[in-house]
């Protein structure tokens, strides 16, 4: 999996100013000289996080799995535009170029028959190229993977974050939640890091 912040550190800079212009057009203080990373701290001890929507990322996330995809989904106030099956499984599989996700500890014996369930699959494509997109899609595994942009306020990600870097979470999940914060500008990670999951067994937000 290889994640990457799309969005431009000037872009975030002027969010974050919009953000703390919101924040303070609240309390009737528009205008007002105050340390942004302070207030927006403050503001998300106090759980008032509305007005970190007006901040949003976008990432360019590459070889997700479709179980991990499928969950991803499941979040509101997200934007998603994912690679087509549509338009490109059988040129992937006729060409070499798909891509698995599948768990480093995953049994053997299970990985073994994905593999020659793929194998069947693949050269039934090849023996039947007129075969359309809109069928084969049907008989991919989840263990697919994919590329997509996600886009998600900083509230939304927060979620995401507090929910999925937690053990009980999914484990490519996990590592996509940790990537999504890691890919934050250090400078900016204060508007996240109180959620990423700790080894004392919770989210520090003391």
């Amino acid at each position: 999996m290889e994640v990457t912040l799309l969005t431009k550190n000037e872009h975030m800079t002027d969010m974050v100013n919009n953000a703390v212009t919101a924040t303070l057009t609240c309390h009737a203080n528009t205008g007002k000289d105050v340390d942004s990373k302070d207030l927006l701290s403050r503001i998300i001890k106090a759980g008032h996080e509305s007005v970190l929507e007006h901040i949003n990322l976008t990432y360019s996330v590459k070889d997700l799995s479709r179980a991990c995809l499928q969950e991803l989904a499941r979040h509101r106030h997200i934007s998603l535009s994912v690679e087509s099956t549509r338009h490109t499984l059988k040129q992937q599989i006729m060409q070499g170029s798909i891509v698995l996700a599948l768990p480093a500890n995953m049994d053997k014996e299970l990985k073994q028959i994905v593999y020659t369930y793929l194998q069947t699959l693949f050269d039934y494509v090849h023996n039947h190229p007129d075969m359309h997109n809109d069928q084969l899609k049907y008989a991919v595994p989840e263990c697919l993977a994919t590329n997509l942009v996600l886009t998600a306020n900083i509230s939304a990600l927060r979620h995401i974050i507090k929910l999925r870097t937690a053990p009980a979470a999914l484990w490519e999940f996990q590592q996509l939640a940790r990537a999504l914060f890691d890919a934050v500008p250090e400078e900016y990670r204060y508007l996240l890091e109180d959620c990423v999951y700790k080894e004392n067994g919770h989210n520090d937000i003391s």
